[in-house]
């Protein structure tokens, strides 16, 4: 009898702490503005941030705003103008992983990384990329993806 209990308690207090690294990386997310700073693509060279017009330098730049409702902001800044706004949405699958879909080019489960508190790498090897196909056939159009994002 002592063996049940005792178990009941050690899976209680797993799925417990597991819940709360989850509510962690939540947190994390929704208190802060983030911006892409590169975005990798195994099917093209370079940074795909570049295709966006005068993107580099200190005029411009892509930011990720995560709602606590899972909507997901997804927006392009020139010279402190935004240019474009895209409405998607994210949650957090574990600790290490979150559920992102926004503009055309996320769409998928990422790993995280978190080389520092304001400084993550999200990899997915699975990343739906719409810009490729434009929607038509998702099937064929993950690849690879590595998005580097700090926190502002």
């Amino acid at each position: 009898m002592l063996k049940a209990v005792t178990a009941v308690l050690l899976l209680i207090m797993i799925l417990t702490a597991a819940d709360s690294c989850k509510k962690t990386t939540e947190s994390q997310l929704v208190n802060g503005l983030w911006q892409l700073n590169t975005v990798n693509l195994d099917t093209a060279a370079g940074n795909y941030l570049t295709k966006f017009p005068n993107f580099g330098g200190t005029c411009c730049a892509y930011k990720l705003s995560f709602q606590e409702n899972d909507i997901l902001f997804g927006y392009y800044i020139t010279n402190d103008s935004i240019k474009f706004l895209k409405v998607g949405s994210w949650n957090v699958v574990s600790y290490t992983q979150v559920y992102m879909k926004v503009d055309s080019f996320i769409d998928g489960t990422f790993d995280i990384n978190r080389p520092t508190l304001s400084h993550w790498d999200l990899t997915s090897h699975y990343n739906h990329v719409a810009a490729f196909d434009g929607g038509v056939n998702p099937q064929y159009d993950t690849c690879y993806t590595k998005l580097d994002m700090t926190r502002l």
